[in-house]
């Protein structure tokens, strides 16, 4: 049975997979088993590995099950990798995009987020090529735009603010007021709130390291209105916010991943 270039699994049957062969968690997975009895378990995964096995994604040897080739090379940098790059993307008419991507030094692979029928998180499964030919595709993802640039200087909210003002649980104009009292200029403040107010596009960027049980976390955050483009990013206690080009904007994304390794 041929593999589809784009692989279809739910959060039970990823899972599985992972523990087919042999590997450490996923960045992304949760366990879909949580709250299952451990006398249940076994019944459980026999379940999900007939499933597979009519899928054409898993075979049998000497009873036991194994991995198709091209499958294999997936999950294995899904779990093996040391780099995962996590991004949500919301537009302004659009329902958000979510995805997680597994670097290894020769595959990079995206697993997108999509929601079934019952609600449960699905994760499509699809190679994205070498490293270089991965960045490429996933600057495309964020669908950046250019905007005028602005030398609006470095603004800065109390840790979590910006998050709050952009979910609307910040009074609307207190972060506003909070920047004109510190002195940032009105004409930058205004522009930065009618981007929060109507924004086209926002989107997370997350890079996890893990090259043991213990991951580094470096994000940003990116936000495009129309008139301008802005970044945020978490520095000890205070949110730091600046406008930026579609260069910098790429430039800020590689250094996110360049200091956490």
């Amino acid at each position: 049975m041929e593999i589809p270039s784009r692989i279809q699994l739910t959060g039970k049957q990823f899972f599985v997979l992972t523990g087919i062969v042999g590997a450490r968690a996923v960045i992304g997975l949760e366990d879909p088993f949580r709250g299952t009895l451990t006398e249940e378990m076994p019944v459980e995964v026999a379940k999900i590995e007939q499933e597979l096995l009519e899928k054409g994604l898993i075979q049998t040897a000497d009873n036991e099950p194994v991995l198709v080739q091209e499958l294999l090379e997936y999950i294995e940098v899904c779990s093996r990798t040391l780099l995962t790059i996590h991004m949500r993307v919301a537009g302004s008419e659009e329902t958000s995009k979510e995805c997680f991507i597994y670097y290894s030094s020769g595959l990079v692979v995206k697993a997108d987020i999509e929601i079934g029928p019952g609600g449960d998180r699905l994760y499509v499964l699809e190679e994205l090529g070498t490293p270089s030919e991965a960045w490429l595709k996933i600057i495309g993802y964020l669908q950046l735009e250019d905007r005028k640039n602005r030398d609006t200087g470095s603004l800065a909210l109390p840790k979590g603010w910006f998050q709050q003002w952009m979910n609307a649980e910040q009074g609307g104009q207190e972060p506003r007021k909070h920047l004109l009292a510190q002195g940032y200029p009105e004409s930058v403040v205004n522009d930065l709130a009618d981007c929060v107010s109507h924004p086209e596009r926002y989107a997370t960027f997350t890079a996890y390291y893990c090259p043991d049980l213990d991951c580094r976390i470096q994000g940003i955050e990116l936000l495009r209105g129309a008139q301008s483009n802005w970044l945020i990013r978490n520095e000890g206690e205070q949110d730091q916010i600046w406008g930026a080009t579609v260069t910098e904007i790429i430039r800020e994304l590689g250094a996110v991943i360049e200091r956490i390794k």
